[in-house]
């Protein structure tokens, strides 16, 4: 791996963790001082610490993580405390029976299992068993589901009120990146059609091959909105919201990409050959497709053509049809993400609702190349 490339991942993974980071720092000290002046507790570690099991960055949902935290604690407490009724083995180390705390440990995580929370319910299940075994019910019982409430309530006061994140905001984020590399990628496709140079088409493959980072992202992103609508208070107000931008990109994105990626390799193989000139009309309707990625972000007012000219299969030379084939998919779908984001009230006009530039049909009437109707 090269260092340029280490150096971007690790930006981006201290990009991601950092908001998550200070905030379990922030919630840990006040986890702690909310159960010293709360409940008198002159070393609440386990306040601390549920704060900081809580808000760990990485995890898909702080909300539901929170609630798994303190499921598994009660119940490796009361499984605890049933096994202190039990009589002591053969293997006494300072009073502490090893067959007590191993069937203890046991029947507690596969309780916790049986829930079919995530996998933090049955490991803290089978932590608090052990503790009110090793350290007695006075230390480790009662006292500290008491400061593992309190650092859970703190973790859910931040996930849930001070720093949640807008899950739609999440979604639209990642596919503008997707939408914004594409964009890139069509308009170097555009500048290897004027010079006809296949080298240059090949850039613009590799650049459409790259975008799949960004689709994995959108996923990504699309899979923890989903989780926030479920497990925090902001998603559930905005769940509705979330479910129709999911809707918005979920198939379109992937069906977009690898018709773009598709495109791109028949116009690298086109080039290649240079049998016969570029077909009148294919590069207006290439700058078009990277223009209305663009205009689809918001990012930037892209200046469409306000006309294209028409290009056909039948009067292609057979390297070109390909590429065409293609090219009329990408447009089906950008219109399809135009007409539903015409929809949404919170998003700008988009393309076709111009009226200097025309519309543009859902389907690619008699498969012309510029999607536009005549």
């Amino acid at each position: 791996m090269s260092p340029l490339r280490l150096r971007s991942i690790l930006t981006s993974r201290l990009t991601v963790a950092w908001r998550d980071a200070a905030a379990s720092a922030v919630a840990a000290g006040i986890a702690w001082i909310l159960a010293v002046w709360m409940l008198g507790h002159p070393h609440p570690l386990f306040a601390a610490v549920s704060a900081i099991v809580c808000l760990s960055p990485g995890l898909p949902s702080h909300g539901r993580q929170a609630v798994g935290l303190m499921l598994g604690v009660a119940t490796g407490i009361v499984v605890g405390e049933l096994a202190l009724l039990l009589p002591e083995g053969l293997l006494v180390p300072k009073g502490l029976s090893l067959l007590r705390l191993a069937l203890a440990t046991f029947f507690s995580m596969l309780v916790a299992a049986s829930f079919g929370q995530p996998a933090v319910v049955p490991i803290q299940a089978g932590v608090s068993a052990v503790l009110v075994l090793a350290l007695g019910p006075q230390s480790a019982g009662l006292t500290r589901l008491e400061d593992v409430a309190v650092g859970v309530a703190v973790g859910l006061a931040f996930s849930q009120v001070l720093l949640t994140p807008d899950p739609v905001r999440q979604i639209d984020a990642a596919a503008d990146d997707l939408l914004l590399r594409l964009a890139k990628a069509f308009r170097e496709a555009a500048d290897a059609l004027k010079a006809g140079d296949f080298r240059k088409a090949e850039v613009a493959l590799r650049l459409f091959s790259s975008a799949h980072d960004s689709l994995i992202a959108l996923g990504a992103g699309i899979d923890a909105a989903r989780y926030a609508a479920r497990w925090s208070l902001r998603g559930r107000l905005a769940a509705r919201a979330v479910a129709e931008t999911a809707a918005r990109y979920d198939r379109r994105a992937i069906r977009l990409y690898a018709s773009s990626l598709l495109f791109g390799e028949a116009l690298a193989n086109a080039l290649r050959k240079a049998a016969s000139p570029m077909p009148e009309g294919l590069l207006e309707s290439v700058l078009d497709a990277g223009a209305r990625c663009s205009w689809l972000t918001s990012a930037e007012p892209a200046a469409v053509p306000t006309s294209a000219p028409s290009v056909t299969e039948e009067t292609a030379a057979a390297e070109w049809r390909g590429a065409l084939v293609h090219l009329h998919a990408i447009f089906a779908f950008l219109a399809s993400l135009e007409n539903i984001g015409r929809l949404r009230p919170d998003k700008p006009p988009t393309v076709s609702d111009r009226p200097i530039l025309g519309t543009y049909p859902n389907k690619i009437p008699n498969r012309r190349c510029s999607c536009r109707q005549e």
